[in-house]
């Protein structure tokens, strides 16, 4: 069998894995172990895991504050997200109804224009015809003068002029 010792200040420390040794019965050996582990276990709490865990919790209590600014933040975006679509479309309705406002005031202004210069048109037709009128009567007493005037040099005699 083998048999495993070590040798402490002379005095022989017996293992679990001694020769001869009872594995149910604990030796004095197993209370050091437990207490090693115990004074590490407090030991890593009181240095490791309680402040991690405190800036941990820390860390947390701020984020949720900012999480929470956060979600007041994505709703207040998506309000003024859905005022900009509702102002983008009153903007293009508005646009719209102007737009159509400006086509009308045009189509009306190009009727009137058309009306003016159709009565300006025939006023100056009128006054066109009179004119021609007044010219003909007068070409037509000056031809008469004229012709008389010619028939009276040819003839040798005064002949009398149509009134």
């Amino acid at each position: 069998m083998i048999e495993l010792s070590w040798g402490v200040s002379g005095m022989e420390v017996g293992c679990f894995f001694a020769a001869g040794a009872n594995l149910l019965t604990p030796d004095w050996s197993l209370f050091v172990t437990v207490g090693v582990f115990l004074l590490v276990a407090y030991l890593l709490n009181t240095l490791v895991f309680k402040p991690v865990l405190a800036v941990l919790d820390e860390r947390a209590r701020l984020t949720s504050g900012f999480r929470q600014q956060l979600g007041d933040y994505d709703e207040r975006l998506a309000e003024y997200e859905a005022a900009l679509r509702a102002a983008r479309v009153d903007a293009a309705r508005i646009i719209q109804e102007r737009r159509a406002a400006a086509l009308q005031r045009r189509n009306e202004l190009i009727e009137s224009a058309k009306q003016s210069a159709a009565a300006e048109v025939a006023a100056a037709t009128q006054a066109l015809e009179a004119q021609v009128a007044a010219v003909k009567q007068t070409l037509t007493r000056d031809a008469e003068h004229l012709a008389a005037s010619i028939a009276s040099t040819v003839l040798g005699r005064q002949i009398g002029t149509p009134s």
